[in-house]
């Protein structure tokens, strides 16, 4: 996807591809028979999703909305341990 500025249909569209390429992810991980599954083996069953998502996207966005969504899932996953710590801490102390 060429970077130049998207008009709003085309920023639209993006959006769309993201969205639809991360429920494909999210899908794939919440089944527990794929819970090991790789980065590569979850890209490889959503890459008609993936592909989709880079031609809609200027690269640039893509790799800004992938470094995102990382870092909210560690948010999250860091929140949820640090809940589970205090809910300890509160049982034993």
């Amino acid at each position: 996807m060429n970077t130049k500025l998207l008009k709003k249909s085309g920023r639209e569209k993006c959006w769309s591809a993201r969205d639809v390429y991360w429920n494909c992810v999210t899908q794939i991980l919440s089944q527990p028979e794929n819970a090991q599954l790789t980065e590569p083996e979850v890209r490889k069953k959503c890459s008609k999703e993936r592909e989709l998502y880079e031609d809609a996207c200027p690269g640039v966005w893509v790799t800004l909305f992938d470094q995102k969504r990382e870092f909210e899932l560690f948010k999250a996953q860091k929140f949820e341990e640090d809940l589970k710590s205090a809910m300890t801490g509160r049982r034993t102390g």
